[in-house]
């Protein structure tokens, strides 16, 4: 009895997929950092082995235990000069080519070293690589020579949404495939405004190009004294005690984890993204949707994607004035007043097509991890 215990115990084990991630950095906050962790969870959750190497690891405490409950090994590079990382990516690329096999190879975000890696690995049968920006002119101008090799080389080429991949398609002349970032599916209760005045606000990587200081010249406008603004997140462009000099911003700083991110969600009436960033596919725009969260945002990369309801998300020409700006911003707070803004689209969409269930079972085709009948 035991022998056949043990014998049906290892051809389990040996059903398992091995799928081994390799990514260029992992932050404390960040739209890649929200993807991956939820990437790993649930390709764990679907019975799959995972190696995870994170050439540059700066996570919280948190995020790194997370990652060694859910992984089969991890490893995190930690070495601030280039030249340390490349002597550890490539030691760790020996290990790896001698002692391990895997069913597939999912590498994510942008960078030089993602090809140089491919080069270190041991015989996988399928290299699907998962890039995360826009993909249009802006983008395509910061791609370097080996990167580009990257997108040529891998068996399959993924983009966040089918405007990010039509414009790589036609600049790489190779078939891009569209699957949707993770994100968590936030389910909260909503807060009345305070005072009587609504609350706008953003949360994510405190950088210009998030519009940080379009929202900072917003907060002064005597026209939009009936709105609140709020921020979350933490940037070296920011430093503590900068949003002090605007009385209409209310600077919560970072927060952590789910909790910290229902709570922020929980206290705004609507959600600002006025990008120039060359954006791929916001996750916090799919967390915003996800609550039913209306929102406002530039019209970058894959955003009109997600735009599933004039009222309740709408997009605005990413080289709109401040005044053109401004009145949508004035024209979104009157519709919310006047009740016309819903949140019932934005959830339906979501749960069709954004939520875990729908992409685990996208992403396992395309990394070929299902079993074959």
């Amino acid at each position: 009895m035991q022998r056949i215990r043990l014998k049906e115990y290892m051809a389990q084990a040996s059903d398992k997929k091995k799928i081994l991630v390799y990514t260029t950095q992992l932050m404390e906050t960040g739209g890649i950092e929200s993807h991956l962790q939820e990437f790993c969870r649930q390709m764990a959750a679907a019975g799959n082995e995972i190696d995870l190497v994170v050439l540059n690891a700066a996570m919280t405490p948190e995020t790194e235990a997370f990652y060694k409950r859910t992984c089969r090994w991890v490893y995190f590079g930690k070495h601030g000069r280039s030249y340390k990382r490349l002597l550890w990516m490539l030691q760790l690329g020996i290990k790896l080519r001698g002692t391990r096999k895997y069913d597939a190879v999912y590498t994510n975000g942008q960078g030089e070293s993602i090809w140089l890696f491919s080069r270190m690995l041991p015989a996988y049968n399928k290299w699907v690589h998962h890039h995360h920006t826009s993909g249009d002119a802006k983008d395509q101008a910061t791609w370097g020579a080996k990167y580009r090799k990257t997108l040529q080389q891998a068996n399959t080429i993924i983009a966040c949404s089918y405007r990010n991949a039509g414009d790589m398609k036609e600049v790489l002349q190779r078939q891009i495939d569209v699957i949707p970032v993770f994100s968590r599916n936030v389910e909260v209760p909503f807060t009345e405004s305070p005072a009587g005045k609504l609350r706008f606000g953003y949360y994510g990587r405190l950088i210009p190009e998030k519009g940080i200081d379009l929202i900072c010249r917003m907060s002064e406008d005597a026209d939009l004294k009936e709105i609140e603004f709020h921020l979350w997140g933490e940037g070296k462009q920011y430093p503590a005690g900068y949003f002090d000099r605007y009385p209409n911003i209310r600077f919560h700083g970072p927060f952590a984890g789910e909790a910290g991110l229902k709570k922020a969600i929980a206290q705004l009436d609507a959600y600002l993204l006025l990008s120039t960033h060359p954006e791929g596919l916001p996750v916090s725009l799919l967390e915003a949707m996800s609550a039913g969260l209306p929102w406002l945002a530039t019209d970058r990369g894959g955003i009109p994607d997600i735009a599933c309801d004039p009222q309740a998300t709408r997009v605005i020409p990413a080289a709109s004035s401040y005044e053109e700006a401004k009145a949508a911003v004035m024209a979104f707070a009157k519709d919310i007043r006047s009740g016309l803004v819903t949140k019932t689209a934005q959830k339906e969409l979501y749960a069709n097509r954004f939520s875990a269930a729908a992409l685990r079972s996208a992403w396992g085709d395309i990394l070929g991890l299902h079993k074959q009948n």
